[in-house]
Formats: C-alpha cells, sequence, structure tokens
C-alpha cells in the first residue's frame, strides 16, 4: 500500500501516528538488511525496535475493537525483525486499519491493563491510548536512529523527535 494514497483522515491523533509510520517506513526502505538486522550492546536491532512498535499498534487497533488494551500481549513475529519487507507489508497494513478507525471511537471508553498489577485493567479513551502509542513509537523511533548514527546512518530530519520539541524548536528559531 502506498501511504501517500491513504485516505484522508478526520481524527489529529491517528493522523499523527499515520505520519509517525510514514517516517519509519522511509527508515525501513533506506536501511540495508546488514544493518536492520544489526544486534548491539544487548539492545536489540533496528528491526526489534520497529517490531516492538508494529506490536503495540497492533495491541492499539485490537483494544479499540474489543474495548479492552493488553500491550503486554504481544505478537513479537520475529520475521518483522529479520525482513524489512515484510516489516513493510505489516505496517501498510496497520497503516490501512488505522485509517478505517472511525472518529466518533475517539472517545469511546476502554480499559488497559496495567503493566506494574497484571491483574488491574485501568480506564481509558481511544483518543488517550493512539496518543500514547504515538509517543512510544516517537520514542523507539529515537532509539531507532541513535542506533542508526552508531552505524554512521542518519534517519532523518526530526526521526524519533516529540512533536512538543519540534514546536519548541520552531519557537525557539523564530
Amino acid at each position: 500500500m502506498n501511504i501517500d494514497s491513504a485516505l484522508p483522515i478526520d481524527d489529529p491523533t491517528i493522523s499523527s501516528l499515520i505520519d509517525e509510520i510514514a517516517r519509519a517506513l522511509l527508515v525501513i526502505d533506506s536501511v540495508d538488511d546488514i544493518n536492520y538486522r544489526r544486534n548491539t550492546n544487548g539492545t536489540g536491532s533496528v528491526g526489534a525496535q520497529f517490531r516492538h512498535n508494529l506490536d503495540f499498534v497492533t495491541s492499539l487497533l485490537k483494544g479499540i475493537e474489543y474495548g479492552r488494551l493488553d500491550y503486554s500481549d504481544r505478537e513479537r513475529d520475529i520475521v518483522v525483525e529479520n525482513d524489512r519487507q515484510h516489516a513493510r507489508a505489516r505496517f501498510a497494513e496497520l497503516v490501512k486499519r488505522l485509517g478505517d478507525v472511525n472518529p466518533r471511537l475517539m472517545g469511546k471508553s476502554v480499559l488497559v491493563r496495567s503493566e506494574i498489577e497484571p491483574k488491574i485493567w485501568l480506564p481509558s479513551s481511544v483518543a488517550r491510548e493512539v496518543e500514547f502509542v504515538h509517543s512510544h513509537t516517537v520514542h523507539h523511533h529515537a532509539l531507532i536512529g541513535e542506533k542508526l548514527a552508531g552505524y554512521g546512518i542518519t534517519a532523518g530530519t526530526n526521526f524519533g523527535v516529540a512533536p512538543s520539541t519540534i514546536e519548541y524548536w520552531n519557537r525557539k528559531a523564530a
């Protein structure tokens, strides 16, 4: 799926998450297989970081559908960690599914399994969880950017930088 051909999204949080995934796809396309799979310092590979992000978006979509999100119950598809084309296809599929989320669901209440005490389910909303997954994705993109920088590869302008930081930089520069 071509990200540019996606239908316009009515919700800014969904749109921002799709844009962040589009940045991930550009990085996946620009990195060779060796650096995508390369495991350094016991912190996993670039591919493992992307797989982790894919798992969180998948959990989000599943949670929207069922009204319960469990970010610990992840697929952990090892093929995503090792095969850039497979990862690309999986992310493109998620972009389509995100684009299909009805904006009226953003205010819907959901329960989120606590990562500290798994027996507890915490109240949240779809919109808040989309924001969480976006922030989590940006954070892992920063880790990916640092990994790639260690290999002498630039991930791209503002890859892994929070929107609030970009806004701050822009205000400071003005």
